[in-house]
């Protein structure tokens, strides 16, 4: 019984670190030219030039300094099961 537990322990684990290997090399880094739509405390939606929107997740206290219909670089960070997290932002 004994031998059995592990072998399942083992096949969990390597299930496991399968499945974080996938997450974290499904990473897309992306910078764009885009418009500001709006401002919440903790993300922004931001159209590109093409049109695409896409809400971003931003660092607290940040988002007192963004103005609303104004173009910016941004730089932003994509995880599969997760919201865009942005990494750096500057005035056009």
């Amino acid at each position: 019984m004994k031998k059995k537990n592990k072998m399942l322990l083992f096949i969990g684990m390597i299930i496991l670190l399968l499945a974080l290997f996938r997450w974290n090399s499904t990473t897309k880094i992306t910078t764009a030219l885009v418009m500001v739509i709006d401002v919440k405390a903790n993300e922004i939606l931001v159209q590109d030039l093409s049109g695409n929107r896409e809400t971003v997740q931003i660092p607290e206290g940040i988002y007192k300094l963004i103005v609303v219909n104004r173009q910016y670089w941004i730089k932003y960070e994509h995880r599969e099961w997760e919201k865009p997290e942005l990494l750096s932002i500057e005035p056009q």
